[in-house]
């Protein structure tokens, strides 16, 4: 699977940076993150910024009926 990760373009190489690379490569992937989500934020406007707050707010849920269910 993260070999798949790694054949997308651009991605790819920094995902492969940030994995194998010097610890500050994790910061700058990260800081690149947070730019292209700006980017896109700016490009399409309110859209861009709810649909990753609602996959965050689902997969909390998730998380937390996982946690909590009773086998």
């Amino acid at each position: 699977m993260l070999r798949l990760a790694y054949a997308i373009p651009v991605f790819g190489w920094l995902l492969r940076d940030a994995v194998t690379g010097p610890p500050s490569a994790r910061a700058w992937f990260v800081a690149n993150l947070a730019m292209i989500w700006l980017f896109a934020i700016v490009l399409f406007g309110y859209p861009a910024f709810f649909w990753p707050v609602l996959v965050a707010a689902g997969a909390m849920l998730a998380g937390l009926i996982g946690l909590t269910a009773a086998r």
